[in-house]
């Protein structure tokens, strides 16, 4: 009895190990089939095409955003993308790193960007995608994601803090705003995202006396081997030419054309 057994799981024990060597050979290199897909979704994306965008998804699909909940089905994914035009993004990217084939599923690994106007990247991260096979057509079945930038801890006990205070012309507000989302912050990201990790900017709520807002640039923590020099942040991204622009853009929002630096230690209480 007991060389029975042994018979029968060394039986299935090589039958598992023949499945998993079944399966490795049966895997099939497709990325440039899923490229071609994500090619057609990008487009569809830029064109605003939401109905050619939500057909690249099975009607079961889930996706795992970076920091949210999970989105479940085709119509609340719909949703999400439609808000992600709303805030402004116009373009999205998806670079294939890897895509491979196991049946009517395929595993795709790859890195995607995002873009505002004027092809100004304000996101980049990796993804992996599980694609199924349906009537003969490649769908998003499952999808999760998060970006690249580096995660840094706020400031403890003794650290520096460095604020900056940007007094705002009543006149300039919406100026300012677009300079921070559309130009600081991608070329911060862009260029040197520890250091743009650092950094949270915060607007008032209130006017100031004269009429002005103030708005805080917060470097939490101050990390003194990072560079917080707004020109040459500009410069890297953009080149010295445009950089000189968006600072003329900058220092024209501010009253009487400067901003204020206050270097802080951390407390404990």
């Amino acid at each position: 009895m007991r060389n029975q057994q042994k018979s029968i799981c060394a039986l299935i024990l090589a039958l598992i190990a023949l499945a998993f060597q079944s399966c490795r050979q049966s895997a099939t290199d497709i990325s440039s089939t899923i490229k071609d897909a994500n090619q057609k979704m990008m487009e569809a994306f830029a064109n605003g095409d939401t109905a050619a965008l939500f057909d690249f998804y099975t009607a079961d699909a889930r996706v795992f955003p970076a920091n949210s909940e999970i989105i479940d089905g085709k119509a609340a994914i719909g949703k999400f993308w439609n808000a992600t035009r709303q805030m402004g993004i116009i373009k999205v990217n998806f670079q294939t790193t890897t895509a491979l084939q196991f049946g009517d599923l395929a595993i795709e690994e790859g890195k995607y960007s995002l873009f505002v106007p004027n092809d100004i990247m304000v996101d980049q991260g990796k993804y992996v995608v599980t694609w199924r096979k349906e009537n003969g057509n490649w769908k998003v079945y499952r999808d999760i994601w998060n970006n690249s930038t580096p995660i840094m801890k706020r400031a403890a006990a003794n650290d520096s803090v460095l604020i900056v205070l940007n007094p705002v012309k009543p006149d300039k507000v919406t100026q300012f705003e677009e300079f921070n989302k559309n130009c600081l912050s991608p070329a911060g990201s862009a260029t040197d995202p520890q250091a743009k990790a650092t950094v949270r900017m915060q607007k008032p709520i209130l006017k100031n006396a004269d009429g002005s807002f103030t708005y805080v640039y917060l470097m939490d923590p101050y990390k003194s081997s990072f560079n917080y020099d707004i020109h040459s942040t500009l410069s890297a991204k953009y080149g010295k030419q445009k950089a000189d622009e968006y600072m003329r853009m900058y220092l024209d929002c501010l009253l009487g054309g400067t901003s204020k630096a206050m270097l802080l230690t951390e407390t404990n209480w």
